[in-house]
């Protein structure tokens, strides 16, 4: 299986050009792409080449606002970059190009924050609820919703010793739903049955609302055709500590990406198969026709017969 990187590629790249380029190379740039649900928007104008804006659409980010407040990422988060969000797009970060730390690692570690902004926008939530567990403070709310997509959820539910992060996941085609479920059903196993993954966060998949989910109010079950089932994690503070805020963050976030990555990957593989076992089949059928029983045949002195049935 593979480990999908926790920011924008893409972005990633663009970022590290214009970043890391001298004042007098610097080009006007206008890339927009998109990447499981997350859309961005990076520009540099022509005519004022020294500030960079990077803007983010999310469909849930008034979810997010809602739970975190308007004062994170501008305060906390992204300090001195916010910026009235660009038309059509949730959130915009400027940065003065003319301001950037002298320092290679410095710049480099700026690149990697702002290309995960998709990540951390839809992760804020989990933020702030992991921060008050490593601090030992009271849980800031009850829990978090996050409707990231039609039909699918994330919640967080904080308590005083652990957090717990359940994922209501739905998939619209029927072989992408069983392939997914195979995928969680196997995931609960090798947790529970392997020695190395004795100390890795908890993991259960049920159809039905966990425990966590029923105890709450307002929290409406998630229902559809193609609903799958809930998936929940339970994160403890030995998981979080030590400075691993930021894997966990990345690994916990891009858990429902991670796994619409290898379903569709599966999907392929099983179509890429089926189309080969097809051909292999009418090869084998061709080679097998029979023999037409009408043919004219001849002798070896030439004279010439036809086979009747």
């Amino acid at each position: 299986m593979l480990h999908l990187e926790p920011g924008h590629r893409i972005m990633a790249e663009a970022l590290a050009a214009r970043i890391h380029a001298p004042p007098d190379r610097r080009e006007a740039v206008d890339v927009r792409c998109s990447d499981f649900g997350v859309q961005y928007y990076l520009c540099v104008p022509p005519e004022q080449q020294n500030v960079l804006k990077l803007s983010v659409w999310v469909r849930c980010f008034a979810e997010v606002v809602e739970g975190v407040g308007e004062a994170f990422f501008a305060e906390q988060l992204y300090p001195g970059m916010v910026q009235p969000p660009e038309p059509g797009y949730s959130l915009t970060l400027a940065l003065d190009l003319d301001a950037l730390p002298p320092e290679e690692e410095a710049r480099n570690e700026l690149v990697r924050k702002l290309s995960c902004v998709g990540r951390d926008v839809l992760g804020a939530p989990l933020r702030v609820a992991l921060l008050a567990l490593l601090g030992g403070a009271a849980p800031p709310r009850p829990y978090y919703a996050v409707h990231h997509r039609e039909g699918e959820a994330m919640y967080v539910v904080p308590k005083d010793d652990v957090v717990i992060v359940v994922f209501g996941i739905a998939f619209a085609s029927p072989v992408e739903a069983a392939i997914a479920k195979a995928f969680l059903h196997e995931i609960e196993i090798s947790r529970r049955q392997s020695r190395d993954l004795a100390t890795a966060p908890t993991v259960s998949y049920t159809h039905e609302p966990p425990l966590e989910l029923k105890q709450l109010d307002g929290v409406r079950p998630l229902q559809g055709a193609g609903f799958v089932g809930h998936v929940s994690l339970a994160l403890s503070k030995r998981n979080v500590e030590g400075g691993r805020l930021e894997k966990v963050l990345a690994l916990v976030v891009g858990y429902r990406n991670y796994l619409m990555f290898h379903v569709m990957g599966a999907k392929s593989q099983l179509h890429t198969r089926i189309r080969s076992r097809s051909s292999n089949w009418l090869q084998v059928l061709n080679r097998a026709m029979p023999e037409k029983l009408d043919k004219e045949k001849k002798t070896i002195t030439g004279r010439t017969f036809r086979k009747g049935p």
